[in-house]
């Protein structure tokens, strides 16, 4: 039995061949694809470590010895002195969020523009909390930079992966499935031809036979 062929297909030799190329086409996107998908994989990975072992030993190590300071200049200054001190600062922390590019992928890149000035503001002991702050600071916005690009990453490695799947179990199995079914009738096409080619010349050679 024929194979049935849906619109628009057509079960010649020319469209087989364009057929065959289109298909060459998509599989090679699906194994581009793959290999994406495996350094974004990889990529998210290691930005996963890097914040674990940022969270889990230097931020909270900072954050803990950032507090212990401030604790220590209340017990020394005062409350009163140690919000005079603060309210002496001018300048503030300002912050731009620029685009930056990693693997094609769009992440927030944050760059300090201006930190607040605490040399000539403070005494010893606010300024030594301060500088604390200060520090404690850039590593958080440096957490929060690798918390969105962790987040931006795995956004584009859910969408890959279904494209990948997509390919896989959908588009690339159903062109495989037409260039069969276009075999099977361009097969089928030739051997009725044959046959009736067969046919006609044994007819023929009867007919010169009896002439």
């Amino acid at each position: 039995m024929a194979a049935v062929l849906g619109a628009g297909v057509k079960p010649t030799r020319g469209f087989l061949l364009q057929l065959k190329r289109r298909v060459g086409f998509v599989e090679e996107g699906h194994r581009l694809l793959e290999l994406k998908r495996d350094e974004l994989a990889n990529e998210l990975r290691a930005n996963l470590e890097e914040l674990s072992a940022k969270k889990e030993r230097q931020l909270e190590e900072r954050i803990g010895s950032t507090l212990r300071k401030l604790g220590v200049a209340y017990a020394s200054l005062g409350s009163e002195e140690v919000a005079s001190q603060v309210g002496s600062i001018e300048k503030t922390l300002e912050l731009e969020v620029l685009p930056k590019s990693v693997m094609g992928i769009l992440v927030p890149y944050l760059k300090i523009q201006h930190k607040p000035s605490v040399t000539n503001r403070l005494g010893f002991i606010a300024r030594s909390v301060a500088h604390e702050f200060c520090g404690l600071i850039e590593e958080l916005l440096d957490v929060a930079e690798l918390e969105s690009r962790i987040e931006r990453v795995a956004d584009d490695l859910e969408r890959t992966n279904r494209k990948v799947n997509a390919l896989e179990k959908i588009v690339i199995p159903e062109y495989r499935l037409l260039v069969k079914q276009i075999e099977d009738r361009l097969d089928q096409d030739m051997l009725e031809e044959f046959i009736r080619t067969r046919f006609v010349r044994t007819l023929i050679s009867k007919r010169r036979a009896y002439a």
